[in-house]
């Protein structure tokens, strides 16, 4: 007959226990050998383009009244163009937002007109007369990211530009209507993803 005692185990129950607490303390000890993955403390994000959350609200609730938006549910994004964007038939390019609603990422899109990558810009500044070209393939989000920060310089300074279009060279940016819509989108983004430009 079984013992009615509860305050000791029997020798079956106390092998069953030594084997589990062993066990366990083992597998344990064997995953930590294949743990590669590390926490980041450190303050610091994976990514440059990545959003911080007051950035987004400032973005969403003070600067995007002055874009058109347009949401594509498809890719959990939502593509912000400025509203006094160059519209003309002419050849020329925009900059594009769109904000990652899963990633908590923003990236910065050209958009040429008419004929797609790549794209050939020829400036020169007006009071020293230096100057130089810019071609730009297309990419991935980063090549359009450092397109960005090599051409955000030259927008903000007393700058020429010209695009070529089939074999004609046409000015760019020769509206300052236009020009501030261009710098007002780059320094939005540059605020949003906290990149002080």
């Amino acid at each position: 007959m079984p013992s009615s005692s509860t305050d000791s185990f029997s020798p079956e129950m106390i092998r069953i226990l030594k084997i589990f607490g062993i066990g366990s303390i083992l597998f344990v000890f064997v995953l930590s050998f294949f743990n590669e993955k590390r926490a980041d403390n450190s303050g610091e994000f994976d990514s440059v383009l990545r959003v911080p959350d007051s950035n987004r609200i400032y973005f969403k609730n003070l600067r995007a009244p002055q874009y058109d938006r347009e949401g594509r549910d498809d890719a959990k994004m939502n593509l912000y163009r400025h509203g006094k964007r160059t519209k003309s038939d002419q050849a020329h390019f925009n900059f594009m937002i769109l904000l990652n609603r899963v990633k908590d990422e923003a990236y910065i899109f050209v958009e040429p007109f008419p004929d797609g990558f790549p794209i050939v810009i020829r400036h020169r500044h007006q009071e020293t007369g230096e100057g130089g070209e810019i071609t730009f393939y297309g990419g991935d989000k980063m090549a359009h990211y450092e397109f960005a920060l090599e051409f955000y310089p030259l927008a903000i300074e007393n700058t020429y530009f010209e695009i070529k279009s089939e074999e004609d060279w046409i000015p760019l940016l020769d509206n300052e209507k236009e020009r501030e819509a261009l710098r007002v989108t780059l320094v939005d983004f540059f605020r949003l993803i906290d990149n002080p430009k």
